[in-house]
């Protein structure tokens, strides 16, 4: 076990200035304002995404980030750890992007004892009240599925494989996507699985969901990764993909047609802004207590303009 936990140790990422540095332990810059932040892997290319707009907000605004990650969206535990570590660290401002939405109260009650304000990203903090930077992900799930119902002619059946629920940004884009969904009567969400944050779907597992649901006509999953493992795993089936998340291999795959429907969820936006708001924070402008971010759904006829909007 003790080997296990060793090999999970902290990823540790610090951007701009304070390049050359990994290890198990972080050394504090002094005299600039440093923002800690933990992300909730770094395995995929969406949270790279996140990490680059980071980057690029603190070198414009002359402060330095300490982004911490973990192997996985399942390492709860690291997570904590290098939260912890962080709050060590007296950083000026914490960013978290939260493994588990209600069970971060520990550590928010030490950063506020240390005068520390914590932040979440990406996906909402349920247990305390804090700032959040990222998407309406009820919004994008509704959007989405309106956008799956059309391709299937408003008929057939869905199934949903999903995050992990203890995950906000999941548990909401569940919601929006099964509101929309009640309107279609013709329309039935045959299964729903969760537990998929960042993980493929393996062809076995799939293969075993067709055997009890032959029927199945579109798959909604809440996260690119996942959906990626979906398109390989039912080439040529003719089920229709909806998923969220902008990053350049889900982005390629609605191009082919791979992935039907794509909420396109700007990790690099995400983390760009994220760095803007704590900067204005500890300016003291005055800013909502969400900054939601723009989505847009993507399918294969729009996202070739999609594309040149961003270049």
């Amino acid at each position: 076990m003790r080997k296990s936990v060793g090999r999970l140790l902290l990823t540790v990422v610090c951007l701009l200035c304070m390049s050359g540095c990994a290890g198990k332990d972080v050394k504090e810059p002094e005299g600039e304002f440093i923002i800690g932040v933990v992300t909730k892997s770094r395995n995929s290319e969406y949270w790279m995404s996140v990490n680059a707009g980071m980057e690029k907000a603190a070198k414009e605004m002359n402060v330095k980030t300490v982004i911490l990650s973990p192997d996985t969206e399942t390492d709860k535990k690291i997570q904590k750890k290098m939260i912890r570590d962080l709050l060590k660290m007296k950083v000026d401002a914490l960013a978290v992007s939260p493994i588990d939405s209600n069970d971060n109260r520990d550590y928010y009650l030490q950063a506020q004892e240390l005068g520390i304000p914590v932040y979440s990203y990406d996906t909402p903090i349920a247990d305390v009240e804090v700032p959040y930077i990222g998407i309406d992900n009820e919004k994008v799930g509704y959007e989405l599925a309106g956008a799956l119902a059309e391709k299937m002619g408003y008929k057939g059946n869905i199934a949903i494989i999903a995050g992990s629920r203890e995950q906000t940004s999941h548990e909401e884009r569940i919601a929006g996507f099964e509101k929309y969904m009640e309107q279609e009567p013709d329309i039935h969400i045959e299964v729903e699985k969760s537990g998929y944050s960042n993980l493929r779907v393996s062809e076995q597992e799939m293969e075993e969901i067709r055997s009890n649901y032959p029927d199945l006509d579109g798959i909604m999953t809440t996260s690119a990764v996942t959906a990626l493992g979906l398109a390989e795993a039912t080439k040529g089936s003719g089920i229709y993909i909806a998923s969220v998340d902008d990053q350049e291999d889900a982005i390629r795959a609605v191009e082919e047609g791979r992935i039907t429907v794509l909420g396109a969820q700007s990790g690099y936006d995400i983390g760009y802004e994220t760095v803007k708001y704590i900067v204005n924070d500890k300016k003291g402008v005055k800013q909502d207590r969400e900054k939601i971010l723009d989505t847009q759904i993507l399918t294969r006829e729009n996202v070739e303009d999609y594309q040149n909007l961003k270049k």
